[in-house]
């Protein structure tokens, strides 16, 4: 009898041993802990459906994405806009006033800006600095809350850890960031006098170019000091917008709000400006610039009285893309 059992044991395989037993366990709850882990993990939320818009709100800012110059970013009065296609779309939920927007130079989906809270937004007034690494989805505070309301600023191509921004709130005049817009020095008011625009040199990140009230001015030194350019062109005229191309520093473009000035070109770096024929007359002017980093022909220029164009040959001819707040092109 006792051969016979153990015959039927050698037939169906060694019992299992104590250790295995223990081992399989053990190999089971493991298993079972991961897959609670992983299938009750909170999952990172779907980018919810951008919003189509019909209007667009005061234009504060605007720029040509740095990685796909076919979209253009717009920051405005209480909305994000994204234009890609011939599509108008809001991104995000906020409802802050967009002052000073920036996209980053250099990094994908960083996008900067100051200004005020919206309605039933809880958040001091001024919001200070604000930075959104989502493309816009959803900002975190940086700097400056409740202090600074930046209406111009700007980050260095060269270097994007500079940053400069003129302040309307509270203690009035040019700030400069040396940590990507983390901490900020107050500069004073000395020099600009007031200030519609700030654009830093392509490939010299201490050379800062303001529009002001009393013409173009320069500073060499990091906004310490600052001159009136020496072109005469631009000499104790008001230059609302300036910005220089993003790749060739020799282009740049300025609007000033002068009879047979208007839109201006520099092909020589801002040494010599000459008019392209686009002048707005005395109640408005181009507030914003926007360059295509791939073809400097490209311009996109928003007026103060909310219209929006796109020129492809350099501001000689122009498409309203949105009139007086109101899109009307697709």
């Amino acid at each position: 009898m006792a051969d016979r059992k153990a015959s039927k044991r050698n037939r169906s395989g060694a019992r299992p041993s104590l250790k295995w037993w223990i081992a399989s366990l053990a190999l089971l709850m493991i298993t079972a802990v991961w897959a609670g882990i992983y299938f009750t993990r909170p999952r990172a939320a779907a980018e919810p459906a951008p919003t189509e818009v019909g209007e667009i709100p005061h234009i504060h800012g605007l720029a040509v994405d740095p990685f796909d110059s076919t979209t253009l970013w717009i920051g405005s009065h209480g909305s994000l806009i994204r234009v890609t296609a011939g599509r108008w779309a809001r991104v995000g939920r906020q409802t802050f006033d967009m002052m000073g927007f920036n996209v980053h130079p250099s990094q994908a989906n960083v996008l900067l800006t100051s200004g005020h809270p919206g309605q039933a937004d809880r958040r001091p007034n001024p919001l200070g600095v604000e930075i959104s690494r989502d493309g816009g989805q959803s900002w975190q505070r940086l700097a400056l809350t409740g202090a600074a309301d930046f209406h111009a600023m700007t980050i260095s191509r060269a270097d994007p850890q500079k940053l400069y921004a003129w302040n309307v709130s509270g203690r009035i005049g040019l700030y400069r960031s040396r940590d990507g817009g983390r901490s900020w020095e107050y500069l004073g008011e000395r020099g600009p006098g007031r200030v519609f625009y700030l654009t830093v040199h392509p490939s010299k990140g201490n050379v800062v170019f303001a529009g002001t009230d009393r013409g173009l001015l320069v500073s060499e030194d990091g906004g310490m000091t600052w001159r009136a350019h020496l072109s005469a062109d631009v000499l104790n005229v008001p230059i609302t917008a300036v910005e220089f191309h993003p790749t060739n520093s020799e282009i740049a473009y300025a609007y000033a709000a002068r009879s047979g000035l208007g839109l201006i070109r520099s092909m020589d770096g801002g040494k010599r400006w000459t008019p392209v024929g686009f002048f707005l007359g005395d109640r408005d002017a181009v507030g914003n610039l926007a360059l295509d980093p791939k073809d400097p022909q490209v311009v996109f220029l928003a007026t103060f009285s909310g219209d929006l164009y796109r020129s492809g040959d350099g501001g000689r001819t122009r498409e309203r893309w949105v009139s007086a707040g109101k899109i009307v092109t697709r």
